[in-house]
């Protein structure tokens, strides 16, 4: 009997030390079951706080390239009015620093004339770059009445018609291949022609709001009022060197308009020199002839 129990004591006590290797492995005491369980969720909310990418796909939340360099696009204008003593050559001298800044005259109006108080307006448009250069030579030409500098940031407007721009195009190709491809029915095909026309409508359409986008951003635009005024006292006299290039600049202008009109002058009377020329050169032959005689 003694031999019948030892045996079941030992028996009892190797299935309580297999039973003891089926146990989780402890860690500090504790289990690691309930750090895998705590740690499961949060990877799976992780997971799910993922960003969805094409397609619904869970891809890697990534900055966005090249949204911190940007091309800002902004137009610039300015309205500038000058008053001078005298208006003689300030249209020429206007021209040129208009082509010295690589700009143009997109309009030009004259008033008045010699011997009236004259005026002139000229809207210049030139390269964003050389705006400031030309706001400063333009001072220059007279007494400054006014000046007006405009800035406008249309960098929003601009990249969000350019992203419109490019899904209209793509949408377009989308409809195009499958016209090409498609053995559908009449109806069907020209419903898609027509889906096509509207498309390439407003693709058109906002592609010329993009060129006058383009246009106003890439060149600056100059209103420049030029009046002339007879004894005019400016509020701040000009400097000794302003006066001296001015007295230089005006007196070029006027040898240089003095010489044109000799010129005209002479241009002009020389048909009348040739026929009353003749009869007075064959006048004075006879009369030097009889006098040789006599």
């Amino acid at each position: 009997m003694r031999l019948i129990l030892c045996r079941s004591a030992m028996i009892l006590a190797g299935l309580s030390g297999c039973g003891g290797e089926f146990e989780s492995p402890r860690e500090g005491g504790k289990s690691a079951a309930p750090a895998r369980a705590a740690a499961e969720p949060a990877a799976v909310l992780a997971q799910q706080n993922r960003p969805a990418g094409a397609g619904g796909q869970v891809a890697a939340s990534e900055p966005i390239a090249g949204a911190a360099t940007l091309k800002r696009q902004i137009i610039y204008d300015a309205d500038v009015r000058l008053v001078v003593e005298d208006f003689e050559g300030i249209p020429e001298m206007i021209e040129l620093i208009v082509v010295e800044a690589g700009g143009f005259v997109a309009q030009a109006k004259l008033g008045g004339h010699t011997g009236s108080p004259r005026s002139g307006l000229w809207k210049v448009r030139l390269p964003v770059d050389k705006y400031s250069g030309f706001l400063e030579q333009a001072r220059k030409l007279g007494e400054l009445e006014s000046l007006a500098s405009n800035s406008q940031d249309l960098t929003e407007q601009y990249y969000d018609l350019e992203a419109r721009i490019r899904n209209k195009q793509k949408e377009e190709a989308r409809l195009l291949k499958h016209l090409e491809e498609t053995t559908g029915k009449l109806e069907e095909i020209l419903t898609v022609e027509r889906e096509i026309s509207r498309i390439r409508e407003e693709l058109e359409r906002m592609e010329g709001k993009m060129r006058v986008l383009q246009d106003l951003v890439s060149l600056a635009t100059v209103t420049l009022r030029v009046d002339e005024m007879k004894g005019y006292v400016p509020a701040e006299a000009p400097t000794f060197a302003v006066r001296i290039s001015r007295a230089f600049s005006g007196s070029w202008h006027a040898l240089v308009g003095t010489g044109e009109t000799a010129a005209i002058a002479g241009a002009a009377a020389s048909p009348w020199l040739a026929i009353v020329g003749l009869p007075v050169a064959a006048a004075f032959s006879i009369v030097r002839r009889r006098r040789r005689a006599a």
